[in-house]
């Protein structure tokens, strides 16, 4: 859907909250006592239970509770967000919307970011895996107490593993065998399927083994390099594989994984500029749900309505 035909679809306020209504109807509208039977209170615009009586607004239960931005607005986000193979900064949102206020629209975004995280949260990877971790660089500010003492400032920055300037990311890449090898020395001899990205404090075998086990099928085989909080990997998964390489040769046991993560920086570079460490999952999240739908013929706006209708931000 182009932005044309979302302007024909959606031309006003009434026609948004008439979807809204509609998939939310689809999906199932829940009460808090477990009724699923409701009526539709025109004049109020929302549904009562047959149950127990108790009433719940059109944004009820979605990623729009106790929002007063528009459903419109909403709906404008949402499709620039899931339309393009990039990425927008809250900025250029809050400019094509004409909004007067930066934090509504950036704290919308993350709204949309975290249901798209827990969305790619329902499954897991399997086959064969490229596993790694990246080191992405995040805002640090100094700590301060409820009064605004400084607690603590900013320390010197190291590089690696040890940086608190740096968040550590656990990335998981699907990698098959391309069924149609190229003679191109250029092109990749693997296929990558679907995508993970978690941050993750503990880059032990401990830390690692947690995420693993709730990412990936038990039958999955990874592929690593030889950092050693991969050895006891196959505690959780079937079988892992290790290799041993030159940094430089690093990209032909690993390709796709090394790609990923090339890429998810140069957008978070080129588009957010800066990112906080606190919200860094959350712009993982967008990119992996675009990522992991790219060959989807279906439009990502109507699975992005019918997510954000059934995941709250709480």
């Amino acid at each position: 859907m182009n932005l044309l035909d979302f302007n024909t679809r959606f031309p006003d306020e009434n026609s948004c909250r008439q979807y809204l209504k509609t998939k939310r109807e689809q999906e199932g509208v829940t009460c808090n006592c477990g009724g699923i039977t409701h009526y539709w209170i025109s004049t109020r615009e929302l549904w009562k239970c047959k149950t127990c009586g108790s009433c719940q607004n059109l944004r009820a239960g979605t990623i729009m509770e106790k929002s007063h931005i528009p459903v419109r607005y909403w709906f404008m986000t949402i499709h620039l967000m899931t339309s393009t193979k990039k990425a927008f900064s809250a900025l250029e949102i809050q400019r094509q919307l004409g909004m007067d206020n930066y934090e509504p629209v950036w704290y919308m975004m993350q709204k949309i970011r975290k249901s798209m995280g827990k969305r790619d949260m329902r499954y897991q990877l399997q086959g064969e895996i490229e596993v790694d971790e990246g080191f992405y660089e995040v805002v640090t500010l100094p700590e301060k107490d409820h009064l605004g003492n400084l607690i603590r400032e900013e320390v010197a920055q190291k590089r690696g593993r040890g940086s608190t300037k740096q968040m550590k990311v656990l990335v998981m890449v699907e990698s098959f065998p391309n069924p149609q090898p190229s003679t191109d020395k250029y092109r990749k001899k693997r296929v990558m399927g679907f995508v993970k990205m978690v941050t993750i404090d503990d880059l032990s075998s401990t830390g690692i083994n947690y995420e693993l086990k709730k990412s990936l099928d038990p039958t999955s085989t990874i592929v690593t390099d030889g950092w050693r909080g991969y050895s006891r990997s196959t505690d959780v998964i079937a079988k892992h594989i290790k290799n041993i390489v030159p940094p430089k040769e690093a990209h032909k046991t690993l390709p796709w994984v090394h790609t990923v993560i090339a890429n998810s920086k140069r957008q978070f570079l080129g588009v957010h500029h800066s990112i906080g460490k606190d919200y860094l999952q959350n712009y993982l999240n967008e990119f992996c749900y675009k990522l992991n739908r790219r060959n989807f013929q279906t439009d990502l706006f109507d699975r992005m309505i019918v997510a954000g209708a059934k995941d709250t931000w709480y």
